[in-house]
């Protein structure tokens, strides 16, 4: 009965004792040792009751290096393309140079980039499209073609780059406004394409432009429309408002890439030597960018593009 009466004390006592002990044991919730029921001293506590270790956040000091570098490539890119443009006006040929090299420089930057910072690769390689649309435009003989067929010659090639693009950066149809407006946005849609109507009469009157729909059948007047809403309307609008909208978001702010875009957009009628010109077609790209960002398609921004470039090469010059 003693030896009994010894061992249920002992174990009375040893139950008592087993939270008084150094031992640490593992936190249920955190995960870090901690020690049980408070009896470790406060420095014990201290040392093993710390926070799990938090993610780190980028530094001010490299978000703004970061968006000083995108804005010195922004600008510098504008500045190149607003001066080969003029280059062009006074020497095709060294204005066709100057787009290969400032292709072949986007190219080259982009694959350095890719490693790194995928999104500024892919950005980089949407900055492509301009270049190319311009060296393509000036190196093809339009002396053999007609008017005509030589958008369709242009735009082939366009419209195989631009697709490639999308293929290879993984960019959906939808994110390239390919994708039909919302019902509660057609009042949107349907203003735009009415505005057409002025803004095409206003760059005639800039440009007065020689006529291409001059004397034709009725089939081939449709036929020309077609050519020039499909060719210029949806190439240019998926290529600016489409492609390089949706890739310049997703570096800098919602105004600033609708202004640059915009600013892409006019800065190529600047091989008309007319600054109302380029004013304008910034004015209306700014608009068509504003219109794509609220209803997130392209469609109704095209339409009104080919009705401006229809005003301006088949209807004004009839009238006007």
């Amino acid at each position: 009965m003693r030896r009994d009466k010894k061992t249920v004390k002992n174990r009375v006592i040893e139950w008592l004792n087993r939270d008084k002990s150094p031992l640490l044991k593992t936190h249920p919730l955190c995960g870090s040792i901690a020690p049980s029921r408070g009896y470790a001293s406060r420095s014990t506590q201290k040392k093993h009751y710390q926070q799990p270790p938090l993610r780190v956040q980028p530094r001010k000091k490299t978000i703004r290096k970061r968006n000083l570098n995108i804005a010195f490539i922004c600008a510098t890119y504008l500045f190149l393309i607003t001066g080969e443009e003029l280059l062009t006006s006074y020497d095709p040929l060294l204005g066709v140079v100057s787009h290969i090299l400032i292709l072949c420089g986007l190219l080259l930057y982009a694959a350095i980039e890719y490693d790194g910072n995928k999104i500024f690769a892919q950005f980089l390689m949407v900055l492509v499209i301009p270049p190319m649309i311009r060296i393509l435009s000036l190196s093809m003989p339009i002396v053999h073609f007609s008017r005509i067929f030589w958008f369709i010659l242009i735009s082939i090639p366009i419209f195989i780059a631009v697709f490639t693009c999308m293929w290879l950066l993984g960019i959906r149809p939808k994110d390239a406004g390919l994708v039909m407006p919302r019902r509660r946005d057609a009042p949107i849609e349907a203003g735009v394409i009415l505005m057409a109507v002025p803004f095409g009469i206003i760059e005639y009157l800039i440009l007065k432009p020689s006529p291409l729909g001059l004397y034709l059948a009725i089939p081939n007047l449709i036929a020309l429309v077609l050519i020039i809403l499909v060719c210029t309307g949806f190439l240019e609008e998926l290529s600016f408002r489409g492609l390089m909208q949706f890739t310049t978001l997703q570096l800098i702010s919602k105004w600033w890439a609708i202004l640059f875009v915009s600013a892409i957009f006019g800065v190529l009628h600047a091989g008309n030597l007319s600054f109302l010109d380029c004013l304008l077609a910034f004015s209306v790209g700014l608009m068509f960018s504003v219109v794509r960002y609220r209803t997130g398609s392209i469609y109704g921004i095209t339409v009104s593009h080919g009705v401006i470039n229809i005003i301006l090469f088949v209807v004004a010059p009839m009238y006007l």
